[in-house]
């Protein structure tokens, strides 16, 4: 008798599959639902987050709030447009951008909705919880209403005719969302739902699919443990979704006389059995009493592990683990709702002592006066105060045999679930990127760099917690027309000097200066490297306008890093070592994280803008730069000495060439391009005195030219590479006081 009418439960539920499940239901066996069996796993949660394009796809049920994808129900395809620029004599070849958007659709939930709050592209939050979009992008939220009109983009691409409503489907429509962040594609959108304004729980989901289903209002009684959300994204029955609910909020499934369902939460009033009822038989039937069993402790689970969707980490899924007892049996519970994890952990301490509970069972035989208690019903047997509830019920002869197992009392967090924790995860919050701070570089060329056109280097990085990348535009007519040459991912590792670098020289390891330097952002670490690394080119960095090498690092605050073991006026910046100040730019030198670009030779010499386009960045003022060409320019020479000899001064110096630069011994390297010749210039006690071009070191400098230059005390010598095609390099210099014999 009951199993026929918990069958009827099944039908209602949802078809021939729900008839399956609702015998399963009728004789309270089905270990998927209720506990028992070993190495169980029920209701595996479907992935929300991956966003689909498929038809026939399966449109989620959200009651509370969740996150999910949706699937894509229109798009007008990926639209691209081009922009060209210069042509001039001025501003040089002809360059033509292209960029790429679309519009398109997503179906997000089959009800009505009240709001959404985040949205995800690619995994990091373009939409704050309140609503406001990151960057500005064209949105429409239709609701879900079952009549709501049509969506215009669409009609107006598709045609009024044969567009649909989509009425009592919850969407989202875009309007050419750019694509240049996201590989010139549709990234993939996951969005946070709110179904429901109020709080919910595992009894308000139950209500919710089965009012989705058409079943009506499904009356749902008693206790059930509080949820954020639930989503039922996979097809099935309704009996298949309802089934885990039912499960984790040991609940019962009633049909009153009239054949109304109800869902009985934790918390209904037992049904009292008297003590003179629980042995009923018929005249002249051999009297059997009441039979108790208990399960061996090693046939039930020892732990329980559920999985769920953590709202802590951005609804991503996690796990809470509640063990009791060494046996290696694990019940494995998987519910498609999200909540924290003390929640979870709180659940997952209650199913596991349910489930200990339940190895208790006994069998009943009432009079035909207990014929009400059904499957589902909790009874207390008198004297004893012990809920039992009834697994399985059965009508014969005018007797009741019932089925019992021992239930719980539903009791208040423990200790080990008020100290869950989530664990962690990779999550992209919604804090906003900021401002791009944006450097641009005219640096001398760097290795594996045989330049034939100047070349800019483009660093740039932002302090925002939530800054990724940005991309770069650059004018060359003084901000009449910008155009992008790309993006800027990651960022540079740029940051200010707090004090000032001493001077050094820079024919070997400066063991004596030091800098501390503050970084942009905390994203960014500066480490050491050995002394083979640096002398191989490791941990390059620019410090005002000279290029440094640093050995040593030492963390000393936030953000804060000393940096010494140095080596100095790299790559041909030598006369930059006695030039620093506090305040000046540091920029680590990676060319894998900054941009490059090529501009042609007759805008050498001229000026140009760079400005960020990325997020918050709208409005930012553009930077100017010069085009000098620092990669192309001889190099200052290095290694200069003066020595007295026979009356003489002898100055000697080693060329620089800026195809390959000192050796690890810091010896002279082989030449990469025609040296051409050095302007030489003699300065006695601040006057210039003499000036004279030679082709190679060494420069003798008599004391019959000094005598006849006027003497003096301090005599300073300064030498320029020059270049026939592209001009003067950078200058170096060396001072002396006077050892001539006569002074004049």
């Amino acid at each position: 008798m009951a199993t026929l009418i918990l069958g009827t439960v099944g039908r209602v539920f949802g078809g021939p599959i729900g008839g399956v499940i609702g015998t399963a239901f009728g004789s309270l066996v089905d270990s998927r639902i209720f506990g028992g069996g070993r190495g169980r796993q029920q209701g595996r949660i479907s992935n929300p987050a991956i966003q689909s394009a498929t038809y026939g796809e399966p449109i989620p049920i959200i009651v509370g709030r969740m996150r999910t994808a949706g699937n894509l129900i229109w798009t007008s395809g990926i639209r691209e447009a081009l922009a060209t620029s210069g042509g001039g004599k001025r501003s040089g070849p002809t360059t033509t951008a292209y960029s790429y958007s679309a519009s398109f659709a997503v179906g997000l939930v089959a009800r009505r909705i009240a709001r959404v709050g985040r949205i995800w592209a690619d995994g990091k939050v373009i939409r704050e919880a309140e609503g406001a979009f990151i960057r500005p992008i064209i949105m429409r939220l239709h609701d879900g209403d079952p009549d709501q009109p049509v969506d215009p983009l669409i009609a107006a691409a598709e045609g009024v005719d044969g567009t649909p409503a989509y009425r009592g489907l919850a969407y989202a429509v875009f309007e050419d969302l750019p694509l240049a962040e996201y590989g010139n594609r549709i990234p993939n959108l996951t969005f946070e739902i709110i179904a429901d304004d109020a709080a919910i729980n595992a009894g308000t989901a139950i209500a919710g699919l089965a009012a989705a289903a058409g079943y009506g209002v499904l009356p749902v009684p008693g206790a059930f443990p509080a949820l954020t959300g639930h989503i039922a994204g996979k097809a099935g029955s309704l009996a298949e979704l309802v089934a885990p609910l039912i499960g984790i909020a040991d609940a019962s499934v009633l049909i009153d006389t009239a054949g109304e369902l109800a869902v009985m939460g934790s918390g209904q009033l037992p049904v009292p059995v008297p003590a003179g009822s629980v042995d009923a038989h018929r005249p002249g039937d051999d009297r059997r009493s009441e039979r108790h069993r208990r399960s061996a402790a090693d046939n039930v689970p020892g732990c329980l592990e559920l999985t769920f969707y953590d709202t802590t980490r951005d609804y991503q899924p996690g796990l809470q683990r509640a063990r009791r007892s060494a046996t290696p049996i694990i019940d494995q519970r998987a519910i498609s709702a999200a909540m924290s994890p003390v929640e979870a952990k709180a659940l997952a301490v209650r199913l596991l002592s349910a489930g200990q509970a339940a190895r208790s069972r006994q069998s009943l035989r009432l009079s035909w006066r207990h014929i009400g208690l059904v499957p589902g019903t909790l009874v207390t047997l008198a004297p004893a105060s012990d809920v039992w509830r009834v697994r399985e019920a059965r009508f014969e002869n005018y007797i009741v045999h019932l089925e019992l197992e021992r239930t719980q009392a539903v009791a208040p967090l423990s200790v080990a679930a008020l100290v869950a924790d989530g664990g962690r995860a990779l999550v992209f919050d919604d804090q906003p990127a900021g401002p791009t701070t944006l450097l641009v570089l005219d640096l001398p060329a760097l290795p594996g760099e045989p330049l034939i056109v100047p070349r800019l280097w483009i660093a740039g990085n932002g302090a925002g917690a939530g800054w990724r990348r940005a991309g770069v535009m650059v004018s060359m007519d003084d901000g009449a027309s910008f155009n992008t040459i790309g993006m800027l991912e990651g960022g540079t590792v740029i940051g200010t000097t707090i004090d000032a670098l001493g001077d050094a020289a820079s024919d070997g390891w400066d063991a004596t200066s030091s800098v501390e330097v503050e970084l942009l952002t905390d994203r960014d670490w500066l480490e050491g490297l050995s002394a083979d690394a640096v002398l191989a080119g490791g941990n390059l960095a620019l410090v005002g306008d000279e290029l440094v090498q640093f050995r040593a690092v030492d963390a000393v605050g936030p953000r804060r890093f000393r940096l010494h073991g140095l080596l100095r006026g790299r790559r041909g910046t030598e006369a930059e070592t006695g030039a620093h100040q506090a305040g000046e730019r540091f920029v680590l030198i990676q060319p894998g994280r900054m941009l490059a670009l090529d501009l042609p030779l007759e805008t050498l010499g001229r000026t140009g803008r760079a400005k960020p386009l990325g997020n918050n960045d709208a409005d930012a003022e553009s930077v100017s730069f010069a085009v000098t060409g620092g990669g192309l320019l001889p190099t200052s020479p290095a290694n200069l000495r003066a020595v007295w000899q026979g009356g003489n001064l002898a100055v000697t110096w080693v060329h620089q060439s800026p195809t390959e630069f000192a050796s690890s011994d810091f010896s002279e390297p082989p030449l990469g391009e025609s040296v051409g010749s050095y302007a030489v210039t003699v300065t006695i006690d601040g006057r210039v005195v003499h000036k004279i071009i030679v082709t190679a070191p060494p420069f003798n400098y008599s004391e019959a030219q000094y005598s006849a230059d006027g003497g003096g005390t301090t005599i300073e010598i300064g030498v320029v590479q020059l270049n026939g095609d592209l001009g003067r390099g950078a200058r170096s210099s060396i001072t002396v006081t006077s050892q001539f014999a006569q002074a004049i």
